[in-house]
């Protein structure tokens, strides 16, 4: 068994057959992959991509015939994350699919040191991890005695996931000059895809904050996070800053979003030594107080009103009741 791996384009070949008995020949015809590409290079979860092969006869002398290529994902197993992050294995062998044909094609012949190309439309599982996938390329093919032959190259397929994160409205105390205020904000992984480096930081003029950059790192799948930080108005008449959120995806790819805010600024009452409110020229702001129910004139007013009426009624009411009396001692 012979195995050669090509580390740039991560090809590795396997030739694990000889010809028949019957029929020897000393200069056997041998077929590798001599490149391929990816379109596009990393390739998205969900969605299809381009596979092109490069077949090369590296015979000096005998021709390949009736090559039979068929293309499966057997045995595949990642070999880290395309970032070069940790290591995970997969074994799911339904990843990539063949769009609008079957996975296998035919060539009559390959002369000696030719070449021939094939183009392949794939897709890939909505569902699957982020990674670098092994696909298996199978060869059959003959001689010109009619010998059979078998080999196996592999590629690697790097599949990246949907990188995305959400946020909640900001959250805002009122401003006060020269007070500390709290900001805040809730960060989501509503992607598919386990984020690093995640960092957030505020950005912004007149007014100085107390934590101005919060480090979250790893940021997995389906995780949740806060933001909070203290803002102090400096100048101005309303407060206006953003929270700027970057992060990796798992290509290595960085990612950045922007959260702006604002609100007007409220100017505080100064105040004296003693606490008291004084106006801009440093002279106290008398303070109105309120009078107890007791000592306001209104409010005697309306009892004496009721005093009367009560009394004046009670008074009518004797007077008929007297008037009624004579009549009868009349009669």
């Amino acid at each position: 068994m012979q195995e050669n791996k090509e580390i740039n384009n991560q090809v590795s070949n396997t030739d694990n057959s000889q010809p028949q008995e019957q029929n020897p020949i000393k200069n056997k015809p041998k077929l590798i992959i001599s490149s391929y590409e990816i379109k596009p290079k990393m390739v998205e979860a969900g969605k299809n991509f381009t596979l092109n092969l490069s077949l090369y006869n590296t015979n000096a002398e005998n021709t390949i015939y009736n090559l039979k290529v068929n293309i499966d994902q057997g045995n595949s197993q990642n070999t880290g994350t395309p970032s070069g992050g940790e290591n995970n294995t997969i074994t799911d062998a339904a990843v990539f699919s063949p769009v609008g044909r079957s996975n296998t094609f035919y060539r009559s012949a390959i002369y000696p040191w030719n070449y021939t190309s094939e183009s392949l439309t794939m897709n890939v599982l909505p569902n699957a991890k982020a990674g670098n996938y092994l696909m298996n390329v199978n060869f059959e093919y003959e001689d010109y005695l009619g010998n059979q032959y078998q080999s196996t190259e592999t590629i690697g397929i790097p599949v990246v996931q949907t990188a995305s994160i959400s946020t909640s409205d900001i959250s805002m105390d009122d401003i006060f000059q020269g007070e500390p205020s709290n900001i805040s904000l809730n960060i989501y992984n509503t992607g598919k895809d386990n984020l690093t480096n995640l960092m957030c930081k505020v950005e912004g003029d007149g007014f100085s904050v107390d934590e101005k950059s919060h480090f979250i790192g790893n940021f997995a799948q389906g995780a949740s996070d806060t933001y909070s930080f203290n803002v102090t108005a400096n100048e101005g008449k309303i407060l206006k800053g953003k929270v700027v959120i970057s992060y990796e995806d798992s290509t290595g790819q960085t990612h950045t979003e922007e959260k702006e805010f604002s609100k007007e600024i409220s100017e505080n009452t100064p105040l004296d030594s003693q606490g008291n409110p004084i106006d801009k020229n440093g002279e106290q702001i008398p303070v109105s107080e309120e009078r107890p129910i007791y000592k306001s004139p209104i409010a005697w007013g309306t009892f004496l009103v009721l005093i009367f009426l009560i009394v004046f009624f009670i008074r009518r009411k004797r007077k008929k009741k007297r008037e009624k009396e004579l009549n009868i001692d009349e009669d």
